[in-house]
């Protein structure tokens, strides 16, 4: 190969760790969010996030 590999292998050292449900404070409205997204035409992806921490509680 062409060092596909080799920048695969250090892409994943460079990914963060998965942050453990149990460590998460706050809480997301997915329901309301999806709703909201719906209303505007978007998808949740193509919201800002300005727009979505209007969903978020800590």
């Amino acid at each position: 190969m062409n060092g596909q590999m080799t920048r695969y292998k250090e892409s994943l050292l460079n990914t963060p760790k998965p942050i453990p449900f149990n460590e998460i404070k706050g809480t997301m409205d997915y329901r309301g969010l999806l709703a909201y997204a719906k209303s505007k035409g978007k998808k949740i992806s193509e919201l800002t996030q300005v727009e979505k921490k209007k969903f978020y509680t800590e």
